[in-house]
């Protein structure tokens, strides 16, 4: 196991902040060290990905409601617009455009950053499995199912299956399987 170095920091902090800081690392059960840890993770992380882009924070159900509002075939417009965005943000990063850089630098920080889903997801040598809770709306689980679809389909990603069951979106697919 790698052992991650450290350095010692002292803060000053506004002790209203502070007492904050320490209810919520409380609450989570963490060191208030690791509660700060993860907040600048956070940010950072969130900084340097999603928000090199313009973006805006639009409440989920707001989001939500546009989503399960637009008929089909302007959905399948703004769906189709994923690649693009994609892209435009990994130029701008300097990340590759491939399935892996994906997965880690957009998907991930998607699922823990924006709460469109839950994500996990399994590579066993060249195959791949991405499973995507995306909660019990038809229409919103539909649209995390095409606006994935076309950045794997955008990737050159022979998808051998996917499947929408329940809110539960999977994709199945080999690495040899590019185009």
């Amino acid at each position: 196991m790698k052992r991650v170095s450290t350095n010692r920091l002292t803060l000053r902090l506004q002790s209203d902040l502070l007492e904050v800081l320490k209810q919520s690392a409380d609450k989570k059960d963490l060191t208030l060290n690791a509660m700060i840890t993860n907040i600048l993770n956070k940010n950072v992380t969130y900084d340097e990905t999603v928000n090199v882009i313009p973006n805006m924070v639009v409440p989920y159900d707001l989001f939500f409601n546009i989503i399960t509002k637009i008929d089909e075939p302007d959905l399948n417009e703004i769906v189709k617009s994923g690649p693009n965005v994609v892209k435009k943000l990994f130029d701008i990063m300097g990340v590759p455009y491939d399935i892996d850089h994906v997965i880690h630098n957009y998907i991930t920080t998607l699922s823990k950053y924006c709460n469109w889903f839950e994500f996990s997801y399994k590579i066993s040598g060249n195959n791949y499995r991405l499973v995507f809770c995306a909660g019990s709306s038809p229409k919103w689980a539909t649209f995390v199912l095409q606006y994935v679809k076309t950045i794997l389909e955008s990737l050159k990603i022979a998808v051998i299956n996917d499947s929408l069951h329940d809110g539960i979106v999977v994709f199945e697919f080999s690495h040899k399987d590019y185009l």
